[in-house]
């Protein structure tokens, strides 16, 4: 991945979600712009649980930004919508059709190769989109811009059902109150509404590696941003792994940054740009560590970390603590190879294939970053 200064800025990746939230915007907008996340099709409908004034705002005001790794055009675009509306129709079997999905090249272990009864199969072959008809390549395409989707799907309705148990709960709550009003002996509220997150077996995997096919397949990542950004530990932990096998070569963790976890109120761009004239030196320093992690020296990065730092104390003075918290992001470089390179042999590959990693000989290299988000 090439390394560009360009005016003290750097820009990141967001993966694998395509349609990331503002707990993941939010502190990762205070050093990076701009924030490129992957859409599985272009101009495609958002879930309306997933719609976020916060993300559009940064859109319009060029601190994201959205990115089609490979457009379909409009006559296979209108085709991709169509299997989308035969998905909602069939409203919450999606959840079963992400647990069963076992087509060539996107299932996990043990998934039947080209099984008949995939319903993502079924659904291309229903609009004429059949693997004798096309290249292996166009349909694994498909294959990760349908499962990108039905997680998506997904997503939103956890979204719903979470605010529909805190709203239960708000009015259990009120009741309660009532209830509690002239008695002698209290007695206390229920706690809060639990909410278990009833995610597929292996989503997290499966998104993965049609993250990663999507964007790899068919053309590279884009030079315009300076590392890939996750808030999915397991896959950082994956690629270190996969890495350190495969390259014979330790993968060399080389920063942390505190960052403010949550915003309250309307977004301001003021208090962006305020962030970033205030701790100019800040960014200069940061921007020089991610263009050489290898010589970074543990003074220039230390401060990041530090709780008590100079850079803590210039996030307090514009996002205080109390009202934003803190989170941090962990920076990983991994010399010498390309990303896509790295992330198709960890995670895009089917578990058969034999992994290989080229190293590239120019000495370049991808840096890969964990924001490890509050406990909820």
């Amino acid at each position: 991945m090439k390394k560009k200064m360009k005016n003290k800025k750097i820009s990141a990746c967001i993966f694998p979600e395509t349609v990331p939230g503002d707990e993941i915007l939010f502190p990762l907008v205070q050093i990076f712009a701009p924030l490129v996340y992957c859409r599985a099709v272009e101009e495609d409908e958002i879930h309306e649980e997933l719609q976020s004034s916060f993300r559009r705002q940064l859109e319009e005001a060029g601190y994201g930004r959205i990115y089609v790794p490979s457009p379909l055009g409009d006559e296979q675009r209108e085709r991709f919508l169509a299997l989308m509306k035969d998905l909602r129709t069939r409203g919450n079997d999606y959840t079963a059709q992400l647990k069963n999905l076992s087509l060539s090249g996107i299932g996990g272990r043990g998934a039947r190769q080209e099984s008949r009864s995939s319903i993502i199969e079924n659904l291309l072959k229903m609009q004429g989109v059949t693997s004798k008809k096309q290249e292996e390549r166009d349909m694994l395409l498909w294959q990760a811009r349908l499962l990108l989707k039905l997680a998506e799907i997904f997503d939103g309705g956890q979204v719903a059902l979470r605010r529909e148990l805190e709203q239960i709960h708000k009015k259990e709550q009120e009741v309660f109150s009532e209830l509690r009003k002239g008695q002698e002996r209290s007695f206390p509220l229920i706690g809060s509404a639990g909410f278990t997150d009833s995610r597929p077996d292996g989503l997290p995997h499966l998104r993965l590696k049609a993250w990663v096919r999507l964007v790899c397949l068919n053309s590279e990542l884009p030079e315009d941003f300076d590392c890939l950004v996750t808030t999915n530990q397991d896959a950082v932990d994956l690629l270190v792994e996969e890495y350190e096998r495969l390259a014979q070569d330790g993968v060399l963790p080389f920063a942390s940054v505190l960052l403010p976890a949550r915003f309250a109120g309307e977004f301001s761009p003021d208090k962006l740009r305020d962030l970033r004239e205030q701790g100019n030196d800040f960014f200069s320093g940061l921007q020089k560590i991610m263009n050489d992690p290898l010589h970074a020296s543990k003074e220039q990065t230390a401060g990041f970390a530090d709780d008590n730092g100079e850079w803590a104390h210039l996030l307090e003075t514009i996002y205080p603590v109390a009202g934003h918290g803190r989170c941090r992001l962990h920076l990983y470089f991994f010399p010498s190879v390309h990303g896509c390179e790295l992330f198709m042999e960890t995670f895009g590959r089917d578990e058969h294939h034999v992994r290989q990693l080229r190293q590239e000989e120019d000495g370049g290299g991808c840096t890969v970053g964990w924001l490890e988000l509050p406990v909820q």
